[in-house]
């Protein structure tokens, strides 16, 4: 199904899909709730936390590296 979302499959899975999609209420659901997650994740923004970065730069420092 993942591979569905992301347009990654051939005709005929899409077409097999497709098909199974019109029938199956399950299929449907977790294809609703896969859709949805996949699009909070893309709008996401991700940041490390201060404390992260903070011990990312005391490393550097340690190696010399900065």
């Amino acid at each position: 199904m993942i591979r569905y979302l992301y347009q990654e499959i051939t005709e005929e899975e899409k077409t097999e899909i497709d098909k199974a999609l019109l029938l199956d209420t399950e299929l449907q659901a977790l294809f609703k709730d896969l859709k949805a997650l996949i699009r909070e994740l893309d709008e996401s923004t991700l940041e490390p936390s201060s404390g992260t970065i903070l011990n990312i730069l005391a490393y550097s420092r340690s190696t010399g590296k900065v």
